[in-house]
């Protein structure tokens, strides 16, 4: 049986290609309340800027750092940072997409439950659905992930 030495060296160039989206290390256990804390700790902040806005600022630079620290370590802990928007490995598409309907419910139900309850109660709520929704996204990812390395195996 016969090879053609194109389609492996392409097939070898996909596999470069996605390992940055397919070979990862596990995620701590940790990053999802660590990351709900942080999306809940912006909503929060919503609450503060009208009566306590310096406080607010304060508390904008310190999430703005926290995030800053967490990307560089998240990056190097990773090896690379996949984009979402460009060069996703084929059969990564549908996952991404349901990440970002995903976060644009939350943001809507947090929305209407600041307008609605308070900025505190929207809090609470941002914790729990990005905390929740990080999670099921890492399992969404997970299987993507594992669909694409068979796929080019």
């Amino acid at each position: 049986m016969e090879t053609n030495p194109d389609q492996d060296l392409l097939r070898e160039l996909e596999r470069a290609e996605a390992a940055p989206y397919v070979d990862y290390p596990p995620t701590p256990a940790w990053y999802f309340p660590a990351a709900g804390a942080w999306f809940a700790g912006i909503t929060g902040m919503q609450g503060l800027t009208e009566d306590h806005l310096p406080i607010a600022l304060v508390l904008l630079v310190v999430l703005i750092g926290a995030l800053g620290a967490f990307c560089a370590w998240y990056a190097g802990y990773r090896g690379a940072m996949p984009s979402m928007l460009r060069r996703a490995p084929r059969g990564m598409g549908p996952m991404f997409a349901l990440y970002f309907v995903g976060a644009a419910l939350i943001f809507g139900a947090v929305w209407t439950t600041g307008h609605a309850a308070g900025w505190g109660w929207a809090s609470a709520l941002t914790f729990v659905l990005a905390t929740t929704g990080l999670w099921l996204h890492e399992k969404s990812y997970g299987a993507a992930a594992a669909r694409v390395r068979e796929r080019l195996s």
